[in-house]
């Protein structure tokens, strides 16, 4: 996959996010017009969807910005640090073992290598653990590089999805309000729309780089 312009980075995140929006649009108008013996059932169908939707396009999404940052050749130096650490995130790795030879090659990047092009991997680093809670969901933001005093005060739905998801996917027998599913359906398609319109933003002013 290549992504080269910021027009590209902006075109795969409306085709990734475009698909979503449309299946969950169909999802909760089918809800809204359910007998309401069969609500239930259609409230936990879309609960589900609607996790698999927040936790795919995240991951996505991060990816996408990260192979567009890499394509660009930057050096280490000319890096912030949240990428630099994704550049040596290897490099960290190897720190857990004692052995002198891998600390001294990472002082060497360190001191030596920082004008070289840096290699950024981007094959799973958007590790959402299957279980896109706000902790993790905040790493993803640091990794990235991105504001997030925008969902601060979304932490609890952010649980409270993950949580719903899981009981569903556990076999539980669960019941939830309509109201608060139509709540937090807005919230996630809100979320989804804002973390796409940071990603390209940054990319725009360049926010990957070091001032």
């Amino acid at each position: 996959m290549k992504i080269q312009t910021v027009e590209e980075l902006a075109d795969y995140l409306a085709s990734d996010l475009g698909w979503r929006k449309k299946e969950l649009t169909f999802i909760v108008n089918s809800i809204k017009v359910e007998y309401e013996s069969n609500i239930d059932i259609q409230l936990r169908i879309g609960t589900a969807i609607l996790y698999a939707h927040w936790e795919g396009f995240i991951k996505n999404a991060g990816k996408y910005y990260i192979i567009y940052v890499k394509q660009l050749g930057l050096k280490y130096e000319e890096l912030n640090d949240n990428f630099v650490a994704l550049a040596l995130r290897s490099k960290f790795n190897g720190l857990e073992t004692a052995k002198t030879s891998k600390h001294t090659e990472l002082v060497r990047i360190l001191i030596n290598d920082l004008s070289k092009m840096a290699i950024i991997p981007y094959y799973d680093v958007i590790n959402t653990k299957s279980n896109l809670k706000w902790p993790i969901f905040k790493e993803i933001l640091d990794t990235l590089g991105l504001e997030y005093s925008f969902y601060m005060t979304k932490d609890k739905m952010i649980n409270k999805l993950v949580k719903n998801r899981n009981d569903i996917a556990h076999g539980q027998r669960v019941y939830f309000d309509e109201d608060e599913f139509f709540n937090m359906y807005r919230e996630v398609m809100n979320m989804l729309d804002y973390f796409k319109e940071q990603i390209i933003q940054s990319a725009l002013t360049e926010n990957f780089k070091r001032d």
